[in-house]
């Protein structure tokens, strides 16, 4: 029960520090736009957000109306009523109103309102454990496609690049095929290059616009696309790879997928139990105060009782609660199972990941320096009119700066995918944890 009530104070904190969707219209996305600003938008009105508190508000919606269940219950009854006796001596006594206010308070169940209760709190914090999920993927998503824009702005560099350097060869060697100096051969496999360079070159540029409309979508602003990013430091890059051994073990204990259905399972305990026990004694206070128009001998304006209630035989009708009940809680258990192997491949095929990457982002650096010192080479040579290769050169150049931010993106996100599985909120990717 501690546990289950850190739980919920938990992500009722969570919860509450959540911004309200605004009902005015949202600012216009700053320009340059970082990737900080772009995950400030992750807790907006979108549908996976609201679709996350629509399940939130209707478990604590259920929990209310469990609680409800054992409250107190005030009944007020108002009787106009006009009756023909069969006396004729009380002929005249025709108006018979009467007026009752009842109030009833459960004061025992032996249990069953208690398990009923344990089962809808599980339940909340479930569904707080799944908006927090839902949360995090957001911001998982908008880093992709952040990443998605800036990588598409330096493809179609790349591309833009090697397209112009193809054409200036294939314009040399149309001069030179005019003074008889190329074959026709020669002259369309040059052009052939060329134009096989536009039609990569514009396939960047529609990613480009395509990369746009995913991050606008993204940020639920469809209709903004944004014109600049600012390229993020990434400092939290640099981080020593935990062990896998050590981490299974905090990432188990942690992870909000793990929770939510050991909540789940817990709500499932619980609710076999509140099957069980939903045939047994129930024990109510009752009392009531009346108004009679007409008095009688029999008639009560005060009454306070104790209402012992014991079914007696409910027709095989608990056993079958009990037995689905069973089964969902055998359903829940099975699923938190294979969820405990499926993260543990997850997390090794992650940590994993970040060690390839991380061999990459080294290789990434060494064909960076490798390249400028080739550019500047390039350069040498061109000034000196011995070897026509500097666009080449510019061109492997920046091709190599646009894979080293590609293994830096990666190497963010599965930054961001572990401090995810960890129940880390991302906010700020570009700091150290």
């Amino acid at each position: 029960m501690q546990i289950r009530f850190l739980t919920g104070l938990l992500y009722g904190i969570v919860w509450a520090g959540i911004v309200q969707a605004d009902t005015t219209a949202p600012e216009p996305l700053p320009s340059p736009l970082t990737l900080e600003q772009a995950l400030a938008l992750a807790d907006d009105s979108h549908p996976d957000i609201e679709l996350a508190k629509a399940r939130l508000s209707m478990s604590q919606a259920q929990a209310s109306a469990v609680q409800a269940q054992t409250g107190l219950e005030i009944t007020g009854q108002i009787l106009p009523q006009y009756v023909q006796r069969t006396s004729p001596a009380l002929a005249f006594q025709n108006s018979d109103n009467q007026a009752h206010l009842l109030i009833t308070k459960r004061l025992y169940d032996f249990g069953a309102s208690e398990a009923q209760r344990d089962a809808a709190n599980s339940l909340v914090a479930s569904s707080s454990l799944d908006f927090l999920d839902v949360r995090q993927k957001r911001r998982i998503e908008i880093m992709r496609y952040f990443f998605d824009v800036l990588l598409a702005d330096m493809r179609y560099m790349v591309d833009n690049e090697a397209m112009a350097a193809a054409y200036v060869t294939y314009d040399r060697i149309r001069e030179r095929h005019q003074l008889g100096q190329i074959s026709e051969v020669d002259l369309a496999a040059s052009e052939t290059r060329y134009r096989e360079f536009l039609v990569r070159r514009n396939k960047s540029q529609i990613e480009q616009r395509s990369s746009r409309q995913r991050l606008a979508n993204a940020l639920n602003r469809p209709g903004e696309l944004a014109d600049k990013l600012l390229r993020p430091a990434l400092s939290g890059n640099v981080r020593e790879i935990p062990e896998f051994e050590a981490l299974i073990q905090t990432v188990q204990e942690s992870n909000p997928g793990i929770q939510r259905l050991r909540q789940e399972v817990e709500a499932a305990e619980a609710a076999v139990v509140a099957a069980q026990k939903k045939s047994g004694p129930t024990l109510d206070a009752e009392f009531a105060t009346s108004y009679y128009e007409r008095e009688a001998a029999t008639r009560d304006k005060v009454r306070a009782a104790l209402n012992l209630r014991i079914p007696i035989y409910q027709g095989g009708r608990d056993d079958a609660d009990v037995a689905a009940m069973q089964a969902q809680l055998h359903n829940k258990q099975a699923e938190l199972k294979k969820a405990e192997y499926d993260l543990r491949q997850k997390l090794l095929d992650l940590v994993q990941q970040l060690e390839l990457l991380k061999v990459e982002q080294q290789t990434a650096r060494t064909r960076s320096d490798y390249r400028d010192l080739y550019l500047d080479r390039s350069r040498a040579l061109y000034e000196m009119e011995a070897q026509v290769t500097l666009g080449d050169a510019m061109t492997k150049m920046t091709e190599a700066q646009w894979r080293a931010a590609k293994v830096e993106f990666d190497l963010a996100i599965a930054w961001a995918r572990l401090d995810a599985m960890r129940a880390t909120l991302i906010t700020e990717p570009n700091e150290k944890k």
